[in-house]
């Protein structure tokens, strides 16, 4: 007995969307992937300047592990526009940065500095915050991070989420497809 033409039909349209399905999932993997990647703002410097130019949270400071955190943080400077100095604040803690970005395993956190207020508003002081010490630092920022963290793994949810409605829907055509395979002979 032949198959129907319409029991080919939802087969192959099956086929082809969970296949869809599948390729939204990879697709998925690597912008959760990249979502959580660092976008460091200097890398290996002694000295450098962060460029604020809008509402700001702050930046990150870290340095190699091994070296003494308590004189880097003593012989670390940070000048901010119209002379105001940011809160620089110590944190000398080693964390696990081995799945931030492959080859910088060996770093520790050295502390935190928050972008001060402009005088008599709640908005942040823009301009350039120039870091000098006396060994060589990497610094992130710290809202850019987090909110690209959080922007690319919601896409990966919503990529994931249509994925798995593709899949769905063509595991149910390819159902249908077979207990309808038999039809008229058409």
């Amino acid at each position: 007995m032949a198959i129907s033409k319409a029991s080919k039909i939802l087969l192959v349209v099956g086929s082809l969307l969970s296949l869809a399905g599948i390729i939204c999932i990879i697709v998925g993997h690597v912008v959760g992937a990249q979502a959580v990647e660092i976008d460091w703002k200097a890398t290996d410097q002694s000295s450098f300047t962060l460029t604020v130019s809008g509402d700001h949270c702050g930046f990150s400071l870290y340095m190699m592990r091994g070296g003494d955190c308590d004189s880097v943080y003593s012989n670390t400077v940070i000048d901010g526009p119209e002379g105001k100095s940011s809160n620089f604040y110590k944190e000398c803690k080693i964390v696990d940065t081995s799945e931030m970005q492959k080859g910088l395993e060996n770093l520790i956190v050295l502390g935190h500095f928050y972008v001060p207020k402009k005088s008599g508003t709640k908005n942040s002081l823009t301009g350039d915050y120039k870091v000098r010490s006396s060994a060589n630092l990497w610094a992130m920022d710290v809202c850019g991070e987090l909110g690209e963290a959080v922007g690319g793994i919601m896409a990966m949810l919503g990529l994931l989420a249509f994925a798995i409605a593709l899949i769905v829907i063509g595991l149910i055509l390819c159902c249908v497809g077979c207990c309808c395979q038999y039809g008229n002979g058409e």
